[in-house]
């Protein structure tokens, strides 16, 4: 018992005089108090300078709804770097845009932003708000086409700010329209070639015999952005239009030209039986009221771009690094003819932007301005996922607390000593 009662006392004397060591250390060398400075998407980038001028030891973190510009998360990474520990949370909304020229002989950008279902998008410039959506509930986002714009293009997705520079005008080449002599290549070329694009054609007149342009071009990239078939007559042309498609190149096959042996395997579908739309003779004739031969088995590398009922009239397919678009319309001279007024320009606009969808240009990545912005995954990419802030510390133990329970342990030490007899 008295054995056990020994080691008692020197226990509490042990730990007194540990805590006097311990008190004796932190008052020469102190251990600085934590503090965590907070700041939220309004203010972030206005407290950026007073929190570089803070201790290594203060925390940042940032609550966002919207990730800050680019500047600021650099500036954040580089405080991390400098020994802060920088934190932040929130759900800004992840989006990203996308600004590509519009290879026309108009020219124009458009914007392509993916975003979250139900967001709304504005598109501004500096000159003011050029336009505005919302994204459908399936989430698949939305784009823009933009004629004419002033230096860079802004957007809103919600609260989110991005930013894309106007990417440099290309300059397309000619397009190669190739079918049988009749309406709808004559009218598919006219229209073009109104609308400024250079046409290079060639019509078949009989089996075997074929009108064409005066210097007929080499069917590659260097040449052509673009080859327009009107029929089965394309497969004339043999293997030359697969190597021309994988190299870049765009295809059109329009009614029932996608049954051609040499195309065949790169159009996104099959060739299905014509269907005429029953339009009386005094009714004015649009797109959707001409026949069409529908894109059937579409394959599951292709997307269905339009329909028709049950039918699918547009679809489009990569193959290798080009693009190819299958309409099945075959007689949309008819709409330029028989329209409402305004359908002549109506039909050079979607003859042009279907030749647009598909042209190909030579990159030019040389210089290209800031085309691309997506500021949560560079939030991300710099700051790490998002976390809760760092607790604030207190600092150290009260040292009256500890004076407390040191002369308690020496008090208990010398009671038990005094009542074992010993001084």
């Amino acid at each position: 018992m008295r054995s056990l009662r020994r080691r008692f006392e020197v226990g509490c004397r042990v730990v007194a005089f540990a805590l006097i060591g311990w008190l004796i250390g932190t008052s020469i060398f102190p251990a600085p108090r934590r503090v965590v400075e907070r700041a939220s998407s309004s203010d972030v980038l206005a407290r950026l300078p007073s929190w570089t001028r803070t201790p290594s030891s203060a925390a940042l973190h940032a609550t966002l709804d919207a990730a800050p510009s680019p500047l600021g998360v650099a500036w954040l990474a580089a405080l991390r770097h400098a020994g802060h520990v920088v934190t932040w949370n929130g759900a800004p909304p992840a989006s990203i845009a996308v600004a590509e020229p519009v290879i026309a002989p108009s020219g124009g950008v458009r914007v392509n932003v993916a975003a979250p279902a139900n967001s709304r998008l504005i598109l501004a410039d500096v000159a003011g708000t050029i336009d505005s959506t919302r994204v459908t509930r399936d989430g698949l986002g939305a784009g823009f086409t933009v004629p004419l714009s002033l230096d860079s293009l802004s957007l809103h997705v919600d609260r989110q700010p991005l930013t894309v520079a106007r990417p440099n005008d290309v300059a397309p080449r000619a397009v190669l329209v190739v079918g049988d002599a009749g309406w709808e290549a004559k009218f598919v070329a006219g229209a073009l070639e109104e609308r400024g694009w250079k046409v290079v054609t060639r019509f078949a007149v009989a089996p075997g015999v074929d009108v064409r342009a005066t210097e007929q071009p080499r069917i590659d990239t260097a040449s052509l952005a673009a080859i327009i078939a009107i029929d089965s007559s394309v497969g004339t042309l043999g293997a030359a239009v697969q190597r021309f498609v994988e190299q870049g190149g765009g295809l059109v096959l329009a009614g029932s030209s996608a049954g051609a042996r040499s195309v065949s395997a790169l159009a996104p579908g099959s060739v299905g039986p014509r269907i005429r739309r029953n339009v009386a003779a005094t009714d004015t004739i649009g797109l959707g009221t001409t026949g069409y031969f529908p894109v059937a088995a579409v394959r599951e590398d292709a997307i269905a771009l339009e329909r028709r009922g049950s039918g699918v009239t547009v679809a489009a397919r990569r193959v290798g690094t080009g693009r190819v678009l299958q309409v099945g319309y075959d007689d949309s001279w008819r709409w330029r003819m028989a329209g409402a007024s305004g359908s002549e320009a109506a039909h050079r606009e979607w003859w042009s932007r279907v030749v647009s969808s598909v042209a190909y240009a030579p990159a030019t990545l040389e210089g290209e301005p800031k085309i691309f912005d997506a500021p949560v995954v560079a939030l991300f990419g710099r700051l790490g996922p998002p976390r809760p802030a760092p607790v604030t510390s207190r600092g150290g133990v009260d040292s009256r607390l500890l004076l407390a329970i040191i002369l308690a342990l020496l008090l208990v030490e010398w009671t038990s000593r005094r009542l074992r007899g010993l001084r």
